[in-house]
């Protein structure tokens, strides 16, 4: 009896996933980046991302630790804040809150005097996202770089 109920459970796993057609999720970029808030010891960054879901099921993309780069150099891990809801078959923007350690950041950026003259900076975050929809999860890379104006940073 409960090789039966293993056996079926597999075949509805095997069948939803069969029936779940998966699109790629299309990363259009940043909107807007800018600092939320900082004190001595955390910084939350909030970036808005448009992305474009052209699946016919929402994709909840799940908190991550992704590790952020200042101008190519390593600022540590920054922390995803919250989950976020891709809606179906939409391209929309949302917020992205990140949460990294104020000295790394701070560390990275005054390393970089092009940064300091130029006023803009390159930030990049990197490392792996779980998504998932209908409870079926999978990972996916994220590396994504883009450049900024310093003064979103330094508010």
């Amino acid at each position: 009896m409960k090789l039966l109920k293993i056996l079926l459970l597999l075949l509805v796993t095997i069948t939803l996933n069969s029936c779940l057609e998966y699109e790629d999720v299309d990363f259009k970029g940043v909107q807007k980046f800018g600092l939320e808030n900082r004190t001595a010891e955390q910084i939350l960054i909030r970036l808005d991302i448009k992305v474009d879901n052209p699946n016919t099921y929402n994709i909840t993309i799940k908190p991550s630790t992704l590790d952020i780069y200042i101008n190519g150099k390593y600022a540590g891990k920054t922390k995803m804040k919250e989950k976020i809801v891709l809606k179906k078959k939409t391209t929309g923007v949302y917020p992205l809150y990140l949460q990294a350690k104020t000295k790394d950041i701070m560390g990275a950026l005054t390393g970089s005097l092009g940064a300091m003259l130029s006023g803009r900076v390159k930030v990049r975050i990197k490392g792996k996202v779980k998504a998932k929809a209908y409870g079926i999860g999978k990972k996916f890379d994220l590396d994504e770089e883009q450049t900024v104006s310093l003064k979103g940073l330094m508010k």
